[in-house]
């Protein structure tokens, strides 16, 4: 009976703490519009690479984004995720030019206050934000845009709200370790010119 009771004891105080736990993953700090855009992660990707086809065989790039999105994923390691990255943005499908393959710029992830902290540090279209695990391969990246190379940081707006402007609004994505030594992070559904963004990444 003394272990029973012990038992119910221990399960009193560590349901609470399992249940902030799940709270205080990425559903409970994202807004609306972008948890519709990550359930709609997979759509994206689907149709994103369909539209990018002719446009990127049309100029012999579009292997570069079968390269990097058909890669095989490594177990979601922060320690490997850590650390500072070249990176480079790919726009698959959309009205604007159906692909586009950008330059390399500095990316960085830290951790910060007990979590991991992205930074684009380089380019006219910075951005940051943090990382919420999704499932042993993937985490969730809730980032807001910075645009230019000075000002302090913007944060992801939260479920409270968010910004309309198509320039600014929060870039919700699916970040993941590739077994090859890279990372991805799949930015779904943007709000201009593509039907999906994934930044590429190498270790510099």
């Amino acid at each position: 009976m003394r272990r029973i009771a012990a038992l119910f004891i221990a399960l009193f105080w560590i349901a609470p703490a399992l249940a902030g736990e799940a709270a205080s993953g990425w559903e409970a700090h994202v807004t609306a519009h972008d948890r519709d855009r990550l359930e709609r992660y997979e759509d994206a990707v689907t149709q994103g690479m369909m539209e990018s086809r002719v446009a990127g065989e049309e100029h012999g790039a579009y292997n570069e984004l079968v390269s990097v999105m058909e890669a095989t994923l490594a177990p979601a390691d922060p320690e490997k995720l850590k650390g500072r990255w070249n990176c480079r943005t790919i726009k698959a499908g959309g009205p604007f030019a159906g692909f586009v393959v950008y330059g390399w710029f500095r990316c960085e992830i830290v951790e910060k206050d007990g979590r991991l902290f992205f930074e684009k540090l380089t380019g006219s279209q910075r951005q940051s934000g943090f990382f919420y695990p999704r499932d042993e391969k993937t985490w969730v990246l809730l980032a807001a845009p910075n645009e230019g190379h000075s000002g302090p940081l913007r944060a992801y707006s939260g479920p409270a709200g968010g910004i309309t402007d198509p320039q600014m609004i929060d870039q919700p994505a699916v970040a993941a370790l590739l077994e090859d030594g890279r990372a991805r992070i799949v930015f779904p559904w943007p709000a201009l010119e593509s039907t999906f963004n994934v930044l590429e990444m190498t270790r510099r």
